[in-house]
């Protein structure tokens, strides 16, 4: 493994609770979507996109998310939600995501979320603003 695989600036804890549990004795599928979600936000607080709304002319809008399960995860486990930044382009990018059990020291989740920058009146892509495309390479797996 490389430096670049070992490179994830951005690392949130998650807090696993009974009700994220199913019928099954794990957590539900659909809640590491909502941990890439969480770290996500986290994301666009650190590249300048934080003060999201209504009232923003533009902003990110998410277009694709992709998850792939490695390990179940059970109550009460401790978790670790990583977050880097993978390819940008004009008026896109792709966050990667990694949910690491601290508990069995394993990663339990891989993931990615495609970004498109819009203008929110017209709903039309528009391209990255400098500072927000400076702001995603210091996030960036490149070094």
């Amino acid at each position: 493994m490389d430096s670049s695989e070992d490179y994830w600036p951005i690392k949130i804890p998650l807090r696993v609770t009974w009700g994220d549990m199913d019928a099954l004795g794990h957590v539900n599928n659909t809640r590491f979507i909502g941990w890439f979600e969480e770290t996500r936000f986290e994301a666009f607080q650190r590249i300048g996109c934080g003060s999201l709304g209504p009232e923003s002319f533009s902003g990110p809008i998410l277009a694709k998310v992709e998850c792939i399960f490695r390990a179940p995860v059970v109550f009460p486990e401790e978790l670790v939600s990583f977050i880097r930044v993978g390819d940008i382009e004009e008026d896109r990018y792709t966050l990667e995501h990694r949910i690491d059990s601290l508990t069995h020291q394993r990663i339990v989740a891989l993931g990615s979320s495609r970004i498109v920058e819009v203008e929110y009146a017209s709903g039309k892509k528009i391209p990255l603003a400098d500072e927000v495309r400076a702001a995603l390479k210091e996030f960036s797996q490149q070094p």
